[in-house]
């Protein structure tokens, strides 16, 4: 049973109110079956909105900030649990240890970064995680023509893409966490 979900998503809020509404609603149903949330522990953008909603649910929310990122993701003293660490490595390693499982949000860089690397973790066997990607209005899809890409050209086997398992809706993950063993 999958008791501790890291949710990967955006420090900033993006330029549609389904991202924000998106993270909410995660938030909310992660704390309504008791699964804790890790995540990027700032108070800004999706992040804030996802820890927020969790906490007003009555969940359990560890945060896990480099020093360095106080002051750009603006560090959410207010939750559960907030771990600091000196870089983004060290976080990627928390955030990673401290999970059953991964969601993935629209984000940035940082999003993608962390998502590219677990899923590098799952595809050379460092870990046997599941990984949860919401494809919200399509967000993901350029991500997911790359990953083409790089099977059509030889340079990941073919079927590494099913490590990621996609779904459409928030009901679909929640779903398909409580049929994790």
């Amino acid at each position: 049973m999958t008791k501790s979900v890291c949710v990967f998503c955006g420090s900033r809020d993006g330029n549609l109110p389904e991202f924000q509404e998106i993270a909410n609603e995660l938030g909310q149903s992660l704390a309504k079956k008791g699964i804790n949330l890790v995540y990027g522990g700032g108070q800004v953008g999706l992040m804030g909105h996802l820890a927020r909603a969790a906490l007003k649910e009555g969940g359990h929310v560890t945060g896990i900030i480099p020093e360095f990122l106080n002051k750009r993701e603006i560090r959410f003293d207010e939750i559960s649990q907030v771990i600091e660490t000196k870089t983004l490595r060290d976080r990627i390693k928390q955030m990673e240890q401290r999970s059953d499982a991964f969601i993935v949000l629209p984000g940035g860089i940082g999003t993608l970064d962390e998502l590219m690397q677990m899923f590098t973790m799952n595809l050379l066997k460092q870990q046997n995680k599941p990984i949860y990607i919401i494809n919200l209005n399509g967000f993901w899809d350029p991500f997911f023509t790359m990953m083409d890409a790089f099977e059509n050209a030889g340079f990941i086997y073919p079927g590494s893409r099913d490590l990621l398992k996609v779904c459409a809706t928030l009901d679909d993950v929640m779903m398909e966490l409580e049929t994790e063993t």
